[in-house]
């Protein structure tokens, strides 16, 4: 089916194979061709080793050519296009200030802060999708942690009513993922400098997380509320300072499948502060991307707002509109029933007849089992 999105054809099918570096080897799960199941551990650290090496040699032997991080293979409009977009780090700072603060002590804020800092350093303002690859790669270690954290409390038998959580931190895991893959299409990784950091601090940053967990879970989602906030600044940032250049832009294959698929169940299972399908985006260019992966991280600050409270009752989202379904359901056969049953009795009052011969064995037999079969909906529910 033909897009109304204003772009030739050429120019729409640009994003339609990623331009970075992981993917390019790895492939995506929309490729499916390449869907496999990975070599063992060894063989991988024995492959990954010998090709990062010589991406190692290549990157020291080319340091100050600034055209090799550059997307290799990208139509030449396009390139000149992602290698224009800019990122004022100062101006993140300024809608910091300018909104409210996210409570956290000490011990948190200045981890954060330094991080900020770090990413300021590594990342002028000329490298945006450089900077973006670096935070979606450290963004989905937190529900990778805490995904882990709630499995192994549940198989030590400590813990098992929060166990949705599960199902609500792997559907922002993968948001998270599309995020990355969106900057990956653009050449994010395509610096071995760039991968090597931003991997290795993903390590480290799991492991800072578990340890946070262990001692208190609301810590670790105090710490990924202060991370999301940061992301929303300075997605923020970017869509504002590159609107019309953004729009000039045809948006990532990877893109448009995630936001506009046909399955947006996950879609719908990260955001716990909304009604299900109540935000169905629609990808017509760049600025849509990138203004709807800055509503993304809005999203998650309010799953981590609200994980930090004690009292705070976090549900699946697509579970609690199955459930808040199945009961209008029950509402509404009762008022069916109640109906029918009172027209019977008016008919019968009129025409003096035999109401039995109204409701038969095969009607009161239908209704029974649908009132059945939508309380056997409630009790799995």
């Amino acid at each position: 089916m033909a897009r109304d999105d204003g772009f030739d054809g050429a120019s729409a099918n640009a994003f339609a194979c990623s331009y970075g570096y992981i993917a390019s080897l790895r492939g995506c799960y929309i490729d499916v061709e390449r869907n496999e199941v990975p070599k063992g551990f060894i063989a991988s650290a024995l492959e990954n080793f010998d090709r990062e090496l010589r991406e190692m040699v290549k990157y020291f032997r080319a340091r100050g050519n600034e055209d090799e991080e550059a997307p290799t293979g990208m139509p030449t409009e396009l390139r000149e296009k992602v290698l224009a977009l800019r990122l004022d780090a100062d101006a993140i700072w300024e809608r910091e200030r300018a909104r409210e603060e996210i409570p956290a002590p000490w011990i948190l804020k200045g981890p954060y802060l330094a991080l900020c800092v770090m990413l300021d350093n590594l990342f002028d303002e000329k490298r945006p999708i450089q900077r973006f690859w670096f935070l979606e790669t450290v963004a989905r270690m937190p529900y990778f942690s805490y995904t882990n954290m709630l499995t192994f409390y549940e198989a030590l038998g400590w813990w098992r009513q929060s166990s949705e959580l599960r199902k609500i931190h792997f559907s922002e895991e993968w948001n998270e993922f599309h995020h990355l893959l969106v900057m990956e299409s653009l050449g994010g990784d395509r610096s071995w400098r760039d991968r090597f950091l931003g991997l290795h601090a993903a390590i480290v940053y799991f492991f800072v997380l578990v340890l946070l967990w262990l001692i208190s879970p609301a810590l670790a989602y105090n710490f990924s509320e202060l991370i999301e906030g940061h992301a929303v600044d300075t997605y923020a940032q970017f869509v504002d300072q590159n609107e019309a250049l953004l729009k000039s832009m045809p948006p990532p294959t990877i893109a448009v499948e995630y936001y506009e698929g046909a399955d947006l169940y996950l879609f719908d299972e990260f955001q716990t502060a909304r009604e299900v399908r109540s935000r169905r985006p629609r990808i017509r260019n760049l600025y849509d991307v990138f203004s709807n992966i800055r509503d993304d991280e809005g999203e998650h600050v309010k799953t981590m707002g609200a994980c930090q409270r004690e009292d705070s009752a976090i549900s699946s989202p697509n579970a609690v509109n199955a459930k808040t379904a199945a009961i209008a359901a029950l509402l509404t056969a009762q008022v069916v029933f109640s109906r029918l049953g009172e027209t019977a009795t008016l008919a019968q009052d009129a025409a003096e007849i035999d109401v039995d011969a109204l409701t038969d064995a095969a009607t009161v037999g239908a209704a029974t089992g649908l009132f059945d079969a939508l309380f056997s909906i409630l009790d799995f529910l």
